[in-house]
């Protein structure tokens, strides 16, 4: 439109002002399709009108209304084809591409960002992804009873350090234990083994190695525990505790264990008693005691010989009196000698035969007891905590008795 405005300009200045080729020229359009025979019409009728060198138009000349007209019907016509064009290629050229392009290109990369996302971001303890379930962490990691196994709960998933460390935990079930206690076998079993393994590190604590064969210890130590007692005549009495009966050897039991689980070395070995019984065998709820004993009854003032577990021997004695009493509980025979000194801090005595079994104390013939037994100990000459005999006893007990054997010392 532009183009056929200046036609019409150059045509008011044909007609007021000079005229000459380029101001011609710049009527025809660019491609040179303009048509020109209605413009060339014009000019040459204005050229008619002027003198051949053209140099002023007269100013009375006018532009008549039908080349105005011819001009506004040339800016009105010719271009339509040229909007037509505008109007139908370029908006719907601009069009299609934004209603093709940005959409797609939006679409395209979101569906191709989401999955190579999924695949790049590493999988920690701390992530997981939908089909691997809920990441473990060493908290999470339980003893199993049922396959004796460490292990995750079910919907956890372990990633490559947590499943080396589940697997150190596990190999330190691994090994076969046995202690043989006697005619029992006592199985460290993989539950056993895991209650002092450390979850964290996976090291086996020796603290609580040591705890547990304190409860073998409680389970099966006779000493230092007081103990109930069949006497000659049936009756059942609590006696106090004594220094006989077995007793783990604490630190070689722990150490034996200890060694073999973190060699993870199987292993059977019978554990070492720092104080055995003289007889019988360790059992749970055993009689450590067996057949031959010894036995004091300090509510009667007798004594009693067992053998092979008949009664060899019996009598009266005197015992401590109360300001020094004789000491209840289950002792073990420490000696048995013949003549010995006895000395104390207001008495210094010679004796024929002497046993000690417990703080000073033991079996010994006394001469210048009168009497033996309860009537004797009640009218006050009860001893400084020995028990007396008669010399014709006292020798027979000697050669009765072994060192180590049980003496059982009671009150009914």
């Amino acid at each position: 439109m532009k183009r056929y405005i200046s036609l019409l300009l150059s045509a008011v200045v044909f007609t007021t002002s000079y005229v000459n080729a380029e101001a011609i020229n710049t009527a025809y359009d660019y491609d040179g399709t303009v048509k020109t025979s209605s413009f060339k019409a014009i000019i040459n009728s204005i050229k008619a009108s002027e003198p051949a060198t053209g140099i002023v138009a007269e100013p009375t000349t006018e532009i008549t209304t039908e080349s105005v007209t011819e001009f506004v019907t040339l800016a009105a016509a010719e271009p339509t084809a040229e909007v037509t064009t505008m109007a139908a290629a370029e908006p719907t050229t601009e069009v299609t591409t934004m209603a093709a392009a940005e959409p797609t290109t939006e679409v395209t990369t979101q569906a191709a960002a989401e999955p190579i996302t999924e695949i790049v971001v590493p999988i920690t303890d701390e992530t997981a992804t939908q089909n691997k379930g809920i990441a473990a962490k060493v908290s999470d990691i339980v003893f199993n009873k049922s396959t004796n196994l460490f292990s995750v709960p079910e919907g956890y998933y372990l990633s490559e350090n947590m499943q080396a460390h589940l697997n150190r935990l596990n190999k330190n079930l691994k090994p076969k234990i046995t202690i043989k206690i006697d005619s029992i076998n006592k199985n460290v079993t993989a539950e056993d083994i895991a209650s002092f393994t450390d979850i964290n590190t996976g090291a086996v604590d020796y603290n609580k190695v040591w705890s547990y064969c304190g409860r073998i210890m409680d389970t099966y130590n006779t000493a230092p525990y007081s103990r109930k007692f069949k006497t000659h005549d049936g009756v059942i009495v609590n006696v106090p505790v004594g220094d006989y009966g077995w007793r783990v050897d604490m630190t070689g039991l722990t150490n034996n264990l200890y060694q073999s689980l973190i060699n993870f070395k199987d292993n059977v070995f019978s554990y070492k008693s720092s104080k055995a019984a003289f007889s019988g065998n360790q059992t749970v709820y055993g009689n450590d005691i067996g057949n031959t004993y010894v036995e004091v009854d300090l509510s009667n003032q007798t004594v009693h010989w067992f053998k092979n577990g008949a009664c060899v021997l019996s009598d009266y004695c005197v015992t401590g009196k109360k300001s020094t009493p004789t000491p209840a509980g289950t002792w073990s025979l420490k000696c048995n000698t013949g003549r010995s000194n006895l000395k104390g801090p207001d008495w210094d005595v010679w004796v024929n035969y002497w046993a000690h079994f417990s703080q000073g104390c033991g079996f010994h013939d006394a001469s210048w007891q009168p009497s033996f037994g309860l009537a004797r100990w009640k009218a006050g000459y009860g001893s400084h905590g020995c028990v007396n005999l008669s010399p014709a006893t006292a020798k027979k007990a000697k050669a009765i008795m072994q060192i180590g054997e049980p003496v059982i010392v009671y009150y009914r």
